[in-house]
């Protein structure tokens, strides 16, 4: 029992965490960052593909109602608007001006960290409603060309694709992306404070 107790004031004591070495969390966060610039570089490939993929569908197959097209618009719209806010998040994540400022990186993450959040949940949620009423205006037309049972099923299909998107696989893309962010973040505030801790 007396060592227990012994432990714990000794735990309780360890105020200061142990030293770092500034190459080898420099090198970790680098990493962290590449991983992260990777997935925003395959998310644009792979809506750069789906705006193309759109545009052909769209030049080739002759739709004749209004709501098609005003589908195809919101779908188009929909890509460019996503394309054009994860250049930015990708050239922001690849900023690499401040890496030798631990407190003004900090910040600068920290305000990347928020935007990220915001894009990936309010924006997000107003990119799913446009995509969720694009889907809904293009059935309109095809509703006419196929058997109901079929039209059920692929709105079946494809709001429960939206809604596992959205309810799921989101939440699990922005747990991680702010575990890593967070995780970059401590590292330099390590780091900060040997710098503070050196200077006193």
């Amino acid at each position: 029992m007396k060592d227990f107790e012994a432990l714990k004031v000794i735990w309780h004591n360890q105020i200061t965490l142990p030293k770092v070495e500034h190459e080898a969390v420099f090198k970790k966060i680098q990493k962290t960052k590449n991983g992260l610039s990777r997935r925003l570089l395959i998310e644009i490939i792979g809506m750069t593909l789906a705006a193309t993929a759109i545009l052909s569908v769209w030049w080739f197959i002759p739709f004749n109602m209004w709501t098609t097209h005003l589908a195809m618009i919101i779908f188009l719209a929909c890509c460019i608007y996503y394309i054009i806010a994860i250049i930015g998040n990708y050239r922001q994540i690849n900023y690499d001006k401040l890496i030798d400022k631990p407190e003004d990186y900090i910040t600068y993450l920290k305000k990347y960290k928020q935007e990220r959040y915001v894009l990936n949940t309010r924006k997000y949620r107003i990119y799913t409603i446009f995509l969720s009423t694009g889907f809904l205006l293009y059935f309109v037309e095809i509703s006419f060309m196929t058997p109901t049972w079929v039209i059920i099923l692929a709105l079946i299909f494809t709001f429960s694709w939206i809604a596992f998107s959205y309810f799921i696989s989101m939440r699990i893309y922005i747990k991680r992306e702010e575990s890593k962010l967070e995780e970059m973040i401590q590292n330099l505030e390590r780091i900060q404070k040997q710098f503070e801790d050196n200077n006193l």
